[in-house]
């Protein structure tokens, strides 16, 4: 649902980051089609975030109906919320790297070799319907889910600034925040940058659980193998095609879980 009232945002940023390169004879929009294939995918995921709004919000309401603690909004609890909640991406974008199952859906965001505001909108189109797994807990301790919504909507404008190249290194933030140099790194494709720096808001998270790496090496955008195309269809459902083609072709049920919940290869 944070997708839908996080697009304004998502637009004007993006239009400043082209206005940016463009007076800077910097311009990072290179590829149109690959433009227009992010922002396709973005769209998309604000239609099913639409579709499922009304069934999640409700979902999230039945647990916090039955909640554990009484969660207010001071500013310390919504401190409390809001590192939950970077902590509960943490564990789902790891996740979404190295279980092929939640990799199906979340490699379309890597797929573009092009590095700027839109790729920030390539988003997983059926992170509505699997993303909860990992915060539901949240409002069954006590949080309101309205109050879900918009942090969980600051978080992912936070994540758009990441995605550029016109930012350099930041100092001492580099040890506390995710910024464009630590997502550059996430986004690579080079061998010492994959599976790195999964955080969302902060990078001490990837810090404590052993998968930080700083960007040395100039960053190679994409996928270790490419897909070549700008089909947002295709991009959306290749791997979920590959990995529905391992499972019926599996010789027994251990084996199709290990090709559903092993790394992708």
């Amino acid at each position: 649902m944070e997708m839908i009232y996080a697009l304004p945002a998502f637009g004007l940023l993006l239009l400043v980051e082209f206005l940016y390169g463009y007076i800077k004879k910097r311009n990072t929009y290179h590829d149109l089609k690959d433009t227009v294939a992010s922002l396709s995918l973005g769209i998309t995921q604000v239609i099913v975030s639409i579709i499922l709004a009304s069934t999640l919000l409700a979902i999230d309401n039945l647990f916090y109906k039955h909640r554990l603690f009484e969660f207010g909004n001071a500013w310390y609890e919504m401190v409390l919320l809001f590192l939950l909640m970077d902590f509960s991406f943490y564990w789902w974008h790891r996740a979404s790297h190295r279980v092929r199952f939640f990799w199906a859906n979340h490699v379309n965001h890597h797929s573009s070799k092009e590095y700027n505001f839109s790729t920030a909108l390539r988003q997983p189109v059926f992170s509505p319907i699997l993303r909860p797994l990992f915060y539901i807990y949240i409002p069954w301790l006590g949080f309101d889910p309205q109050l879900l919504i918009i942090m969980g909507s600051i978080s992912l404008v936070w994540g758009v600034w990441s995605h550029t190249k016109h930012i350099g290194k930041l100092g001492f933030l580099e040890y506390v925040i995710i910024t464009p140099s630590a997502h550059r790194v996430h986004h690579g494709k080079n061998q010492e940058y994959i599976d790195k720096n999964y955080g969302g808001v902060f990078i001490f998270w990837d810090i404590l659980f052993g998968t930080y790496e700083k960007e040395v090496n100039p960053v190679e955008y994409g996928l270790t193998k490419d897909i070549e195309t700008y089909n947002f269809i295709t991009i959306i459902f290749h791997e979920w095609q590959a990995w529905y083609k391992d499972v019926v072709q599996s010789k027994s049920f251990r084996e199709a879980l290990t090709h559903t919940f092993r790394p992708p290869q």
